[in-house]
């Protein structure tokens, strides 16, 4: 897969966030995204996950421009740094939610949620994500 921005800018409440970046990631490489903090990072990673819409600019998944098209839609997804969980649901929860937003039948979401949710600790499967550990936060998170 190849992801790319073509002259993207990003524009939050009248305040220029992301100006005119252009950027190509090809499958089989690695790319590294590095700044000073506030300098954009995560707002580029966002449009281009599809969480974000450019204010200019497009956003191209292998040749096809899917700029408007929703991030459900997508093949592009991203895991912060610092696990995002929610940290009231358990962990099975935490795995299980976004198959149910991608409309998932209900016996699927069951099987693979629980699976994930119980290697190599069936007890955990149903632990707050609050106290559960980091690699389980981890897990639960991507």
């Amino acid at each position: 897969m190849t992801v790319s921005l073509e002259n993207v800018t990003r524009t939050v409440d009248g305040i220029p966030t992301i100006g005119d970046v252009s950027l190509t990631l090809k499958r089989g490489t690695l790319s590294v995204l590095l700044g000073p903090t506030l300098s954009g990072k995560t707002s580029i990673m966002r449009l281009l996950a599809g969480l974000d819409k450019p204010t200019t600019g497009r956003v191209i998944v292998d040749g096809k421009d899917v700029t408007g098209v929703d991030v459900r839609q997508r093949s592009v997804a991203m895991v912060y740094q610092q696990f995002i969980n929610y940290p009231s649901f358990t962990v099975y929860e935490n795995i299980a939610s976004p198959l149910r937003v991608q409309g998932k039948p209900r016996a699927e979401i069951e099987i693979r949620a629980h699976a994930a949710a119980i290697v190599r600790r069936p007890a955990a499967a149903h632990r707050d994500c609050a106290r559960a550990g980091e690699g389980r936060r981890s897990r639960a998170a991507g």
